[in-house]
């Protein structure tokens, strides 16, 4: 959702919002009242015992309920309060802009609260959270003991001064139904919004308007699953983790029930007051939407469909490749067995499948994925598995339908009665009881729809589709970095981590921290702290005794596109045309083995309603009903249709995960129980059950280490990984051979085929997965050789290819930034302790990539010849940025710079913003200049598998990916760099001549100088002058680059400074184990 622009027409329900969120508790905007912390805990067990620092920050609040908050998201309805711990750490988040070179640790007490932190610190703690597990007495600003639904046992929440929660329960039961309760306290609003996301029908909750149903048209093709789906997905699960299964549904039905407590406190005269006022606000409706419908397991199964989609992919973009090389050359086609020379090399050196120069976290080579190889070779014959399609032949299926409901009326929510009067009725209620019923029903009339209605199509790329619609919304593309050091490498002789996911900036953030530990004496305990992600039942990323972790999307290849014939039950001949109207292909199935098998199909339907969020969305002011078309293969969801050789076929996604989701329970079900220490081996071998696409960092006080997780199969030999297959069952997965498809079908959905075969006790939690790689071929490590690892959605290791349509792997990533300052603090001779860990982070944060690692090429190619004084000007002006950088601290020296950065808490602008707005100018000149095949290419609207530029904007992440990195290699190449790669057909000006790349550089410095009124006008740089990925004209180029809140919340928070960061983080350095041992 994008942060809300509420107009005149909903100036009523505005000032009513005001009135209710005045009548509760609030602090002032800059700072929240309460003291109190925790920076320490139960010796042996905690941060700052034994030695142990634990250290995290989460902006903006860990409070993100909005009762209490006075303002609304309309310039004339100014913020004038903020609830308490709604925006704390947001401060202290951004003022890491000003922090002190030369961070220390040594003297380092963490801020309690708000009043604590100093904007401008040479201490590195002052820019995070204390982050025990557990809180002393004296430090809880607020205590509330519960019952559990046993009836007997208790469970204390307790709050410390940020209004961090800390979950005490007699037993993991109770601890569960705490640490629900605690969720819905802070995150209940978001949690429905993305409960109804997770299931792609968001505009049913919020409203009918091109956002929502965009949401919708790129959650739901994924997954698209029916209630029972999510049903039975569960029930799998439970029977396939064995004893372990039981407690893993044990735990989220109890969190569940707390979060339902929750929701009956607040329809208590006491609880009023914290109801959430976006119920009368953003999702107000006729019925209201308040009190929402009771959470049920299946909300949370719909939450993991959700990160599994956004975060955890990886691969399917295989249609791109087909797009593109069929735009490279018209002839490759359905008869193609040997790409064409010239097509082919151009398709490789965009495609960076293991580019040679690319940053990769770890140096040990991993060809252990299925294939182990890509063929790079050209012209290239291709494997009999490969299915091209005709070409312009690929036609998306139509996945929604929308149109006004027939006799539905218009609604006038402008005449409502104000919010205090709508939430005073809560029993009224869209879901009421019916005698007799088992449950609550929906209660009002049922809409038809119009015969046709607005078409959404799904997309060639459901994965890519889906980041690129969340892009939009605040969502990076890819998410998360972490840096860490080897034991050998510390003043302590203990390894250090700073890391972290980096998921975009929300109001209320997605990511919720809390700390919870269990009392019940038996080995499956709880101790943990950390954020849960949206609304799951566990810390997910975080701490426990004496180990941290976190992870970082990997996006490796477990999804792949089949093309199957199309077939009808009678042998008459089908189509690919809807001529019935009835949203699916005129054809009964597809032909597998040479039988014809039925589609499953099902047809969806709900209304969405007006809202006032839908409506300042540019919705309608009537119901719409919606139709929603899911049509699978037993390889999954149906996404288009095309024809080879003018035969009608489906083309259809194939994911290791489909259906099978909720497998990744096991790693979190049993990670932070007290009753066997963790090891990095055991971490691993967790993590093998964890199906999901991620890098995962673990830390203790001995080892660092490392695994990439991931369902990836085991491909037939005759498959090509970056091409379409054939879904006929003669290539199929090994996990696929023996299923038998033809008992499904219809309305009879087809099952998952993924089976954990356990390994030892199954409540160890190690299961291996036939058909899939073993945990032996996954990209791991520990104590890396080198002394550090770092990734940034990087590669992981030599050997192991990218995901077909993912050319980000280039000559440069923006984990360089990580790494050559690492590096360099290496080569130093100096050990590290936490300062100079966070400080690695700090300084990486602010760095423009294109200035850290390409420039330097730029400025040593236009020194190749004759300079005019301009030209020299400019050289001086970006040397001087460059050199501006961390070597001061490292080592006295320049460079490690180029910084986005401004250090004066007082200032206004960039350190050095005449460089950064010259940057920003010449780039997309360069583009033009030195990529003019690439650009070409794109005119005839093909993609390039990598992005223009990742620019430095509201979501914070940047410079993931861009065209600056096939510019490096490029420019090396002009340059006749020592043990560069050249491309083989991407040349530098379109002619690779030394001199043309030369005069290109130069040509784009002339556009920009004219782009910014000269040298001249130096003085008055400040980015107006330029085009921006944010769309605001004039605006100068802090606020372009501004770290900005997608608000779901009725009260927004206001920008901060850029900082390419992860959302939350920790730091950690652990010194002594749960025992008490160094």
């Amino acid at each position: 959702m994008t942060q809300f622009t509420v107009r005149a027409a909903t100036a009523l329900i505005l000032t009513s919002a005001l009135l209710v969120a005045g009548c509760s508790r609030s602090s002032t905007p800059a700072a929240t009242a309460g003291a109190g912390g925790s920076n320490g805990g139960t010796p042996g067990t905690d941060a700052g015992a034994g030695g142990n620092t634990f250290l995290a920050i989460v902006p903006p609040g860990s409070n993100g309920n909005s009762a209490g908050g006075v303002g609304a998201p309309v310039s004339q309805v100014p913020t004038i309060q903020y609830p308490q711990n709604f925006r704390d750490q947001l401060d202290m988040y951004g003022d890491l802009s000003y922090a002190k070179p030369g961070l220390k640790a040594d003297s380092c007490n963490p801020p309690k609260s708000i009043t604590e932190h100093v904007k401008a610190s040479d201490q590195a703690c002052n820019y995070f959270k204390p982050a025990g597990i557990t809180l002393a007495a004296a430090d809880a600003v607020s205590t509330r003991t519960l019952t559990a639904p046993d009836g007997v046992s208790k469970v204390t929440i307790q709050r410390d001064g940020w209004g961090v929660p800390y979950i005490t329960g007699d037993n993991r039961s109770a601890a569960e139904y705490g640490l629900g309760f605690a969720a819905a306290q802070d995150r209940l609003w978001l949690f429905d919004v993305l409960r109804r996301a997770g299931r792609g029908r968001a505009s049913e909750f919020l409203g009918p308007s091109d956002t929502t149903y965009g949401l919708d048209l790129e959650f739901g093709p994924p997954a698209g699953y029916s209630e029972q789906e999510l049903t039975d997905m569960v029930n799998r699960t439970v029977a396939k983790l064995g004893p372990l299964g039981p407690m893993f549904l044990n735990d989220t039905q109890m969190f569940v029930d707390g979060m339902n407590a929750f929701i009956a406190y607040l329809q208590t005269p006491q609880g009023l007051k914290e109801v959430p006022p976006e119920y009368a606000t953003l999702a107000l409706e006729v019925p209201p939407n308040f009190p929402p419908r009771p959470f049920t397991v299946n909300d949370i199964v719909a939450n993991a469909v959700l990160i599994q989609s956004a975060l955890g992919g990886g691969g399917g973009g295989e249609a791109n490749n087909v797009n593109l090389l069929q735009t490279l050359d018209p002839s490759i086609g359905p008869n193609t067995t040997s790409l064409p020379q010239a097509a082919c090399e151009l398709w490789r050196d965009l495609r960076h499948a293991n580019a040679a120069d690319t940053p990769h976290t770890l140096d040990k080579t991993f060809a252990t994925e299925s294939p182990a190889v890509i063929d790079e070779s050209c012209p290239q014959t291709l494997p009999a598995g490969v299915a091209f399609w005709d070409k312009g032949s690929f036609q998306s299926v139509v996945y929604l339908r929308h149109g006004t409901a027939v006799g539905a009326p218009l609604i006038n929510l402008g005449a409502l009665p104000p919010p205090l009067d709508a939430l005073s009725r809560l029993t009224l209620s869209p879901f009421a009881p019916v005698t007799g019923a088992g449950g609550l029903v929906d209660a009002r009339p049922p809409l038809r729809a119009q015969p046709k209605g607005t078409p959404l199509y799904a997309s060639a790329d459901p994965l890519g589709s889906l980041h690129r619609a969340l892009n939009k919304y605040g969502l990076p593309m890819t998410t998360s970095n972490w840096i860490g050091v080897n034991a050998s490498e510390t003043k302590s002789g203990h390894p250090i981590a700073v890391m972290g996911p980096q998921t975009g900036y929300f109001n209320p953030q997605l990511l919720w921290e809390a700390a919870v530990v269990s009392k019940g004496g038996t080995p499956y305990e709880l101790a943990a702290r950390g954020i849960s992600t949206v609304n799951l039942p566990y810390i997910v990323i975080g701490h426990g005794l004496d180990f941290a972790w976190s992870p970082t999307s990997a996006e490796s290849d477990f999804t792949d596109t089949r093309v199957s014939k199309l077939c009808n039950i009678d042998g008459s001949t089908p189509s690919r045309a809807d001529a019935n109207g009835d949203g699916f292909p005129d054809a009964d199935g597809y032909l597998y083995k040479g039988q014809c098998v039925k589609f499953y199909e099902r047809t969806d339907e709900w209304t969405a309603t007006p809202t006032p969020a839908s409506i300042a969305l540019g919705g309608p002011a009537q119901p719409e009903a919606v139709k929603r078309f899911v049509i699978r293969t037993h390889y999954g969801p149906v996404i288009a249709t095309a024809t080879v050789n003018g035969v009608p076929v489906a083309i259809s996604t194939e994911r290791s995960t489909f259906l099978s989701d909720v497998d990744t329970a096991a790693p979190f079900a049993l990670l932070t129980t007290t009753g066997k220490p963790m090891t990095q081996q055991r971490f691993k071998q967790l993590f093998n059950s964890m199906t999901s696409t991620f890098n995962w960092l673990y830390v203790d006080k001995q080892d660092l280490a490392y695994i990439q997780s991931g369902l990836y199969p085991q491909r037939d030999p005759a498959q090509h990984p970056d091409l379409p297959v054939w879904g006929d069952g003669r290539y199929d997965w090994v996990a696929d051979r023996s299923f038998d498809p033809t008992p499904y079908g219809g309305t009879q959905p087809f099952p998952p085929r993924t089976t954990p075969v356990v390994q030892g006790d199954p409540m160890d939690g190690y299961f291996e997965w036939s058909g899939y790689l073993p945990l032996s071929a996954h990209i791991q490590d520990t104590n890396p050789a080198k002394g550090y690892m770092a990734n940034w959605n990087n590669s992981g290791a030599p050997g192991w290819w990218a995901a077909d349509s993912n050319g980000t792997f280039g000559p440069t990533h923006r984990v360089t930034m990580l790494q050559q300052r690492l590096a360099a603090f290496k080569a130093s001779g100096r050990k590290h302790d936490l300062g100079t860990m966070v400080e690695v982070m700090a300084d990486t944060a602010y760095t423009d990539l294109r200035g850290f690692d390409v420039l330097p090429l730029i400025l040593q190619l236009m020194k190749q010849g004759t300079l005019t004084a301009d030209q020299n000007q400019v050289i001086a002006l970006m040397q001087d940025w460059m050199d501006d950088g961390s070597a001061a601290w490292i080592n006295q020296g320049k460079g490690l710079g180029s910084y986005r950065r401004d250090r004066d808490p007082n200032g206004k602008q960039y350190d050095h913003r005449a460089a950064v707005v010259l940057m920003d100018a010449w780039y997309p000149h360069l583009i033009d200049t030195v990529l003019p095949q690439m650009t070409a290419i794109e005119g005839k609207g093909a993609p390039l598998l990598t992005g223009r530029y990742d620019a430095p904007r509201a979501q914070g992440s940047a410079f993931q990916e861009g065209w600056f990195q096939h510019m490096r290699r490029l420019f090396q190449a002009a340059l006749g760099t020592p043990g560069h790669t050249d491309y083989r057909q991407l040349k530098c000006a379109g002619t690779g001549v030394p001199a043309d790349c030369r005069k290109a550089v130069l040509d784009a410095l002339a556009l920009a100088l004219n782009d910014l009124g000269g040298l001249s006008n130096q003085a008055n740089w400040d980015g107006s002058q330029l085009a921006n990925a944010k769309g605001k004209s004039g605006a100068k180029v802090e606020d372009y680059d501004a770290v900005e809140h997608t608000s779901f919340s009725f009260i927004p928070v206001p920008p901060i400074p850029w900082l390419n960061r992860p959302t939350f983080q920790q730091a950690v350095e652990i010194q002594t184990d749960r025992s008490g041992a160094h």
